[in-house]
């Protein structure tokens, strides 16, 4: 039903403006950025994300980005299977990107980018009983993007996630989440992307006390911007314009 409903979501807004080319800067999806420079805002849960993207040389590109973190980070889990729900309280998260660019496949109907992402990150925090906790992740995320219209891509794909809290007062533990992810990222205007995620699936929990598995989810939905102060618009413009005007004569 998710899913479905995805699709139901992204055909609408599609159909709403079909002159407009298709989403050219992915920061959720595995296409490769068209600008030197991506922001990214956007809210969900476990967070309130910021990101900052850089087009790298070649297939590569790479960002950081903060987190304000309200739940259990990276991705939402029930407090390391200890059944003491929510564990982080309030904190701040901080990541480093790097996204490599597979492959372009072009069939009759879809263009299909494959990635591979990682994503190292580090959590400073207070749980539940307002003790410090440190956190540190690693990602592995493998993101396909599926232009299925000049408006819209339908973003799938997998993370592996491996995450561990330490010196909390309900003992060092972690959790490996493995997550299947749904989403869509819609050309808005010239510089504006919109997006949307859900990422879900089981999470293998350990350390002191902690076993068994768990579902894990996250959730979020934001916008990616470019130029929005008119700078690249601006400069193309003035070359426009430069080549429309008449070469004059010199003088004799």
């Amino acid at each position: 039903m998710t899913a479905r409903a995805i699709g139901v979501f992204a055909l609408v807004l599609a159909m709403a403006s079909p002159a407009l080319a298709g989403p050219t800067n992915s920061v959720i999806g595995g296409k490769k950025l068209e600008q030197d420079m991506v922001h990214s805002g956007g809210v969900g849960y476990p967070s309130v994300m910021y990101e900052w993207w850089n087009k790298g040389k070649g297939n590569l590109d790479w960002g950081l980005s903060g987190e304000l973190v309200y739940g259990d980070w990276p991705a939402a889990g029930n407090g390391g299977g200890r059944g003491f729900g929510r564990t982080i309280k309030i904190g701040l998260g901080v990541n480093g990107m790097v996204r490599w660019h597979l492959a372009t496949r072009n069939h009759d109907k879809i263009t299909t980018d494959i990635a591979i992402l990682a994503k190292p990150g580090i959590l400073i925090a207070g749980n539940r009983s307002d003790s410090f906790t440190f956190g540190i992740m690693g990602e592995a995320l493998v993101p396909v993007s599926l232009d299925v219209h000049e408006r819209v891509n339908v973003v799938v794909g997998g993370a592996f996630i491996i995450r561990g809290y330490l010196n909390s007062d309900f003992a060092n533990f972690g959790q490996i989440p493995l997550l299947i992810r749904m989403g869509v990222e819609i050309k808005a205007s010239d510089n504006v992307e919109p997006w949307f995620f859900f990422d879900l699936g089981p999470g293998i929990n350990f350390g002191e006390g902690a076993s068994g598995a768990n579902f894990a989810w996250r959730i979020g939905a934001g916008t990616a911007f470019w130029g929005v102060m008119g700078k690249n618009k601006n400069k193309s413009d003035s070359a426009a314009t430069a080549s429309a005007e008449p070469a004059e004569e010199p003088v004799e």
